[in-house]
């Protein structure tokens, strides 16, 4: 995945609260819908991802990345 996809997931997780809520109820198929494509290690990344954590917490841990 391009850095400029990353940060456009990151700004959509930011800035729509919409995204947020469909991305911890199915990530992948949230992901795949916005058109994102990702790779093999990334989509085990994101499928290994704790989408129960708080909105802060998930947020510190992507901008790791």
């Amino acid at each position: 995945m391009s850095r400029e996809a990353v940060e456009s997931l990151m700004d959509r997780w930011v800035n729509e609260p919409s995204f947020r809520v469909a991305l911890r109820a199915d990530p992948e198929g949230t992901v795949r819908r916005s058109g994102v494509e990702l790779d093999e290690e990334e989509l085990a990344a994101l499928r290994n991802t704790d989408w129960s954590l708080p909105d802060e917490e998930l947020q510190a841990r992507a901008s790791k990345l």
